[in-house]
């Protein structure tokens, strides 16, 4: 999926076009392959947020609860960053929601990390694995 990863970046990155954004991030959703993955967690770390956010829906379906470090980082960015994250905040209760008990022990450890954006998105999140 590289060229067509490449021409999904890009319009994430340049349009103005709402449905074009709209567009490319499901079409990036819906394409992304196990293959993609360590493009995406790339992606989790671009400075636009259109493309971090567009990221975060792939990767949290194929890497699972294991990326939800990288995801909390890239999800406080986007709050950083004067964003409302309402797409991002989907993807990650839909995550913890799917895997509740793995994303329950990544979240707990994540609850005792030392950055306090870090603790207080994980125990945010902990609501949703009960």
């Amino acid at each position: 999926m590289s060229a067509k990863l490449d021409d999904l970046i890009h319009v994430l990155r340049d349009s103005d076009d709402a449905e074009a954004l709209a567009a490319a991030a499901t079409q990036l959703h819906n394409s992304a392959t196990p293959g993609d993955l360590g493009r995406l967690m790339e992606l989790l770390q671009d400075d636009d947020f259109f493309v971090r956010e567009a990221a975060a829906w792939p990767v949290s379906e194929l890497a699972g609860p294991a990326a939800l470090r990288e995801l909390l980082v890239a999800y406080q960015r986007g709050f950083d960053d004067g964003h409302d994250n309402d797409g991002f905040t989907t993807a990650l209760v839909a995550l913890v929601e799917r895997k509740k008990a793995v994303s329950r022990d990544v979240l707990q450890d994540l609850a005792d990390d030392v950055d306090p954006a870090m603790r207080e998105n994980a125990i945010w999140l902990l609501e949703f694995c009960r």
